[in-house]
């Protein structure tokens, strides 16, 4: 199986460089020097009081939500310039010329775009094994967790490949990028707060938004709570079958509309950079064009 060429060739680029293995180094040495002071200060404290392990938990917590927020700040900023770099440069033309379709195009940007970030959630699950040694979080946990970054990663990337096909500056297009992010994470929060707040003073009580189903903080916040305990502080329904019993947590729902909102992104911007297309719309307005001037030379 012969890797996409675009991702070949950005990976052999990128990969060479010794600012990636740096900053997978760095970013990995500030988790564990994080993991390291708690872990001291915890034994420390054992001394004088009884363990109840409920610290590695919180550490866990911690870490997660610290590779969202990198994946969340950092990726749009990876994804966005990708095609709207390629016009700047007056390269994209010399890239559509290729045997390679819009859609290979496409995915190759994105997942060259994303591997960084990738290799970083995967080098930091060493730190977050470091919580098997005190119980708490099990192997299939961590998984789950690992799964929802990626899946979280893969539809940042498209949002921002998407911005990027469709704005032809790469500043616009980061811009729009983060404005989107910020409309899923904190705007779909606020809708849904305000229309639970109006609704409910009707007399009947709802729970929920189906807008918040797109929300990624809501879907890291279930997850976690259905990892760590405590789930009624941060309980967003699911889908039950007929006798009430749960088919599908939150977060599962909240990467499959991930996964959809991906695929239609990336198609949505495959059909934009499709040369084909354009060149149709050309032909179309020289034709209508002629048939205007023969009509106003009669």
């Amino acid at each position: 199986m012969r890797i996409n060429p675009v991702m070949e060739k950005e990976l052999k680029v990128r990969m060479r460089n010794w600012k990636a293995a740096g900053m997978i180094g760095g970013y990995v040495g500030v988790l564990m020097l994080f993991v390291m002071f708690v872990l001291i200060e915890t034994i420390m404290n054992s001394y004088y009081s009884s363990y109840g392990g409920g610290e590695f938990v919180t550490i866990y917590a911690i870490l997660a939500i610290i590779q969202f927020v990198l994946i969340a700040f950092i990726v749009p900023a990876l994804t966005a310039g990708s095609i709207a770099g390629e016009r700047e440069r007056q390269t994209l033309d010399l890239l559509l010329c290729t045997k390679l379709s819009p859609i290979s195009i496409i995915l190759g940007k994105l997942f060259t775009s994303i591997n960084q970030i990738l290799l970083l959630i995967v080098a930091a699950l060493p730190v977050f094994s470091i919580i098997f040694f005190f119980g708490g979080i099990s192997l299939f946990q961590l998984l789950q967790l690992l799964i929802f970054y990626v899946i979280l990663t893969i539809t940042i990337g498209s949002i921002g490949i998407f911005c990027s096909t469709f704005i032809k500056r790469t500043t616009p297009a980061t811009v729009l990028t983060y404005v989107f992010i910020m409309f899923l994470t904190l705007g779909t929060i606020f809708i849904a707060a305000l229309y639970l707040l109006i609704y409910n003073r009707t007399g009947t009580m709802q729970n929920t938004f189906p807008l918040i189903y797109l929300n990624p903080i809501a879907g890291l916040g279930s997850l976690l709570t259905s990892q760590v305990g405590n789930a009624g502080m941060f309980y967003i329904p699911g889908v039950y079958n007929f006798t009430g019993k749960e088919i599908a947590p939150f977060w599962v729902i909240n990467c499959g509309i991930n996964l959809i909102m991906s695929a239609v992104f990336l198609l949505l911007a495959s059909i934009k950079l499709n040369p084909i297309k354009k060149s149709k719309k050309i032909k179309i307005n020289k034709v209508k064009k002629n048939k205007k001037d023969k009509i106003k030379s009669k």
